[in-house]
């Protein structure tokens, strides 16, 4: 089981989007990685997961299939488990063996609900004290027939001190004028149906 602590920055539109990627792209030159990212995510027909405010999701990573289960942890941190080419439903015993809750197996009729389908810039920044993932993704959220565009910025703490990506991340919202994202992209996504996953 791994733990996922990140932080999640929504902007408005394209053209502030392309600014920040200058903007960050100027201030970490080089190391950057272009992933193309297609996603769906999985529930039952009562939508037991999203009751457990659990996101259960199959993402294709540049033609490499990775399933994730992620459930809440403290604060902002979740808890998190992948498999890699993973694929339901065998990939669930997976999950299991690492640690993901056994329940997860008493699940049935497992079906996409909504996705997303975007492309990443990503780069590791090393820290003082901390290793930390930054990424830019614009795309599309898919809910049923509607579709809502998307640009943000994420930073994910891959090691070390969660206080210093806490400090880190305040001073680069200050400098750029970011705007927190609180829901996931699942939680949108699933929103674009008229389901609730706080």
């Amino acid at each position: 089981m791994g733990q996922e602590l990140e932080y999640k920055y929504r902007l408005p539109d394209q053209a502030e989007y392309r600014k920040l990627c200058q903007a960050l792209q100027a201030r970490f030159p080089g190391g950057w990685e272009r992933v193309t990212m297609e996603t769906d995510y999985y529930d039952t027909s009562s939508h037991q997961l999203a009751q457990r405010r659990w996101t259960l999701r199959i993402r294709n990573e540049n033609g490499a299939s990775v399933l994730c289960l992620k459930i809440p942890g403290a604060g902002l941190a979740r808890q998190e488990w992948e498999v890699p080419e993973g694929v339901l439903p065998g990939g669930l015993v997976a999950l299991v063996r690492q640690g993901a809750p056994e329940s997860l197996l008493t699940l049935t009729g497992l079906r996409p609900v909504c996705g997303a389908r975007f492309v990443r810039l990503r780069r590791m920044v090393p820290l003082s004290g901390a290793a930390v993932e930054l990424a830019l993704d614009r795309g599309v959220l898919l809910g049923s027939t509607k579709e809502l565009p998307f640009w943000e910025l994420e930073a994910e703490l891959k090691s070390g001190d969660s206080q210093i990506l806490d400090q880190w991340c305040q001073t680069l919202a200050t400098k750029f004028s970011l705007t927190p994202e609180p829901a996931s992209k699942f939680a949108r996504a699933y929103a674009l149906m008229g389901g609730n996953h706080a």
